[in-house]
């Protein structure tokens, strides 16, 4: 008897491209999510036996596409600024590409807030057969995970974009249980919508040609503050890792960042401006009115208002200091019922509020030491027994501070 052994490979994806070195052809990347089917079939006087298995391709890590509009950026110190990256994959099948932002700074700016890490889940394939139809693509059967319909996917080598109007599934390959016959895959077809461009020609994504899906993310940056008057910068950059591994005997995940490359963003940060003026009437002559200048006898009761504005973005760490004048005398509890020294009012988006202070060390927002006084501004001011304790005022909005003195 003569037992004759026949061995029938069935591979369902074709390489992601054709590499050429010096004539010589080798053999690249499968789609990820294909299914390699092997069947043997053994033949013998009066029988067949016919066994097989199955192969599962896996994604290979491959940095992504990304980019970002470069236009020049300005923003005012502490405001926010969002950005909008676009990242298309090019991976032989789908893959979760983590994305960290990062910030290099001038030495005069304080740093950045910056976002947490955001993750971008992107579909990816390999076509398996040239398309016979315009504006359609053929993938292995299971390469087309995490495609949906409505997604934004582009086809290497095109420069246009599209999104999958439908996905109709194919076959995997497998085989006739008694002859151990091929039966060939049927590739999965997407139907494209052309977003930009005339379209994809029949032809235009022949057998090897990588597709990967389009996703944008937003980024939003809030700026940090100069701290010397002068302009200063954020160069915000992306740092990511792959899921999928690469190739080899030691598989590791794909790093990649977008310093000095096409998606690095350079911002400008103006300085915080903001304006303080100082007026003054004579309590004892009924004055009803601050000016910017009174007359006074000793003996006179004088009150002084200052007023400071923050400009067109927030002013951080604010605190006043005013040098008692010589001649006078501070005077005590004269706001608040008696209990006071000094009233405050603050105005956010046209909307007073009044507290007041004491000239006592008592850990409120003023304090009086060796004929300075001192008020810390804005939400978040502390004590002002201790510096670097003031707070911050928004833009646009306004402290009034006013306390009396007496002529000696």
């Amino acid at each position: 008897m003569k037992n004759i052994l026949k061995k029938i490979g069935m591979l369902v994806a074709t390489p992601l491209m054709l590499l050429a070195f010096s004539g010589t052809a080798q053999a690249v990347i499968t789609a990820g999510g294909a299914t390699i089917h092997n069947a043997a079939t053994l033949t013998f006087t009066g029988g067949t036996v016919v066994a097989s298995v199955d192969v599962s391709v896996q994604t290979i890590a491959s940095a992504p596409a990304i980019s970002v509009d470069l236009t020049a950026k300005t923003v005012a110190a502490g405001d926010p600024y969002t950005f909008t990256y676009s990242v298309s994959s090019n991976s032989n099948g789908s893959d979760t590409f983590s994305f960290t932002a990062g910030s290099t700074n001038s030495v005069n700016i304080s740093a950045p807030g910056l976002p947490a890490i955001t993750s971008l889940t992107l579909g990816a394939s390999i076509t398996s057969a040239s398309n016979t139809v315009a504006n359609t693509i053929q993938i292995p059967v299971g390469s087309d995970a995490n495609m949906i319909v409505g997604d934004a996917l582009k086809v290497a080598g095109d420069p246009y974009s599209y999104t999958i109007a439908s996905i109709t599934p194919g076959t995997v390959a497998s085989h006739n249980v008694t002859t151990g016959a091929l039966i060939v895959e049927v590739p999965t077809v997407i139907t494209l919508t052309p977003v930009t461009g005339p379209g994809l020609a029949i032809g235009a994504a022949p057998a090897g040609t990588q597709v990967g899906e389009l996703q944008t993310f937003t980024y939003t940056v809030t700026a940090g503050i100069p701290n010397d008057g002068v302009n200063g910068t954020h160069t915000v950059n992306l740092s990511g890792v792959t899921t999928a591994t690469t190739q080899g005997v030691a598989p590791a995940a794909v790093t990649y960042n977008t310093t000095a490359g096409p998606a690095e963003v350079i911002i400008t940060v103006t300085p915080p401006t903001a304006t303080l003026t100082k007026t003054v009437r004579n309590l004892t002559n009924a004055e009803v009115a601050f000016a910017g200048t009174t007359a006074a006898k000793a003996g006179d009761v004088i009150e002084y208002q200052l007023l400071a504005t923050a400009g067109t973005s927030n002013i951080v760490k604010a605190s006043i200091s005013d040098a008692i004048p010589a001649f006078t005398t501070i005077l005590a509890g004269q706001y608040n019922g008696g209990l006071s020294d000094v009233q405050i009012i603050t105005t956010v988006a046209g909307v007073p509020t009044t507290t007041f202070g004491t000239n006592a060390a008592d850990a409120d927002v003023v304090n009086l030491t060796a004929g300075n006084l001192t008020i810390n501004l804005g939400a978040g001011a502390a004590s002002a027994d201790v510096a670097g304790n003031g707070g911050t005022v928004n833009a646009n909005d306004s402290v009034a501070v006013t306390f009396q003195v007496t002529v000696n």
